[in-house]
């Protein structure tokens, strides 16, 4: 990004990046339904900045220059995350050119990259209460068979709502849920067979199991456990509770909105917020014995049920938490988290 004066009179330049649906954040009022493009643009317009939409298949890198742009974007859970990677591409040349990503690219690598995201995961909470190893072919993982302490929760990379999601008790299970999982057939090594008796020599032959995974520490005792949605300042809170004779929360359909304020649950949450220096965060955390544990966290995809069917958020005036009983709505949190963010994190150093 390169220096330059800010006028407070100037306008700054913000590009909107919308999906081949023209789909930016996801919302809950109805079946597939995002954020209003028309209220965004007028929102921000309201906040003196200078407003471009385009779909990333819009960006035109020969003949325009996207030094100095700001950039808001969002991901995608299409199936396989191919247009996800098509995105990834187009917001590294963004980047390459000196446009400001809101957030910043590592984040967005990290939705639906659970290895990506324990890779992060020491840079928000330097607790080792929760570690995870991962693996990218299955046999890599079974070089480090007898090093694993059962039981162990295992993870597909790419999933939500518990998809791909589960608990080993021994190394047995573990193998039979790793090949299923990390299954990925190498159709070239019929190729290099047929070559290698031909010709009398040895293929050194891919892996049939590619799918790259994690391996977590597991937490037994747990009931559910909380989604926090931070928008800036305000603090929207689900508690999920466990299915029946299931160890997860994450889309189980058992949801409430919890009406005393935890403080403790509040403060672990900004202290990572602070850490992470975004707009708006989401974070999956789990409490055992008075514990915390970041189960997971997303900064693109986060999910906005909590914000939308919520009466109220928490907030924090002057060293104490309140509860605002106050319906918010998606675009106005939106617009008002990223002006706050824009003009405290990146303005402020340019």
């Amino acid at each position: 990004m390169t220096k330059k004066n800010f006028n407070a009179v100037e306008k700054l330049k913000l590009l909107i990046l919308i999906d081949d649906r023209s789909q930016i954040f996801f919302s809950t009022r109805s079946l597939g339904a995002a954020a209003k493009n028309e209220v965004l643009v007028e929102l921000f317009e309201k906040q003196n900045y200078q407003v471009r939409i385009k779909k990333f298949s819009e960006i035109d890198f020969l003949n325009t220059k996207y030094e100095n742009f700001l950039v808001l974007y969002h991901s995608t859970e299409d199936p396989g995350l191919l247009y996800k990677d098509y995105i990834e591409d187009i917001l590294l040349g963004l980047q390459l050119q000196g446009a400001v990503l809101i957030p910043k690219f590592e984040y967005f690598r990290a939705h639906h990259n659970k290895v990506f995201m324990e890779i992060l995961r020491p840079t928000l909470d330097k607790s080792k209460d929760l570690q995870s190893l991962f693996f990218g072919t299955l046999e890599e993982l079974l070089e480090c068979k007898n090093k694993f302490i059962f039981p162990l929760v295992l993870k597909s990379s790419a999933g939500a709502r518990s998809k791909g999601v589960f608990l080993l008790k021994n190394l047995s299970e573990l193998i039979l849920v790793a090949k299923r999982t990390m299954r990925s057939l190498a159709f070239e090594n019929a190729k290099m067979f047929v070559k290698s008796i031909l010709k009398n020599k040895k293929s050194l032959y891919f892996s049939n199991h590619r799918r790259k995974i994690i391996l977590q520490k597991y937490i037994p005792g747990l009931s559910g456990d909380f989604k926090v949605l931070i928008y800036w300042d305000k603090y929207y809170i689900v508690e999920r509770k466990n299915r029946t004779n299931d160890f997860r929360a994450s889309g189980s359909g058992i949801l409430s909105f919890p009406n005393e304020i935890n403080e403790e649950l509040l403060q672990y949450s900004m202290n990572i917020f602070k850490i992470a220096k975004v707009p708006y965060m989401g974070l999956d955390i789990a409490i055992k014995d008075g514990k915390f544990y970041l189960l997971e966290f997303q900064f693109v995809g986060m999910g906005n049920y909590a914000l939308e069917k919520s009466d109220f958020y928490f907030a924090k005036d002057n060293e104490k938490w309140d509860k605002v009983y106050k319906k918010s709505v998606l675009e106005n949190e939106i617009v008002r988290s990223l002006d706050r963010f824009i003009k405290m994190y990146v303005v402020s150093h340019w």
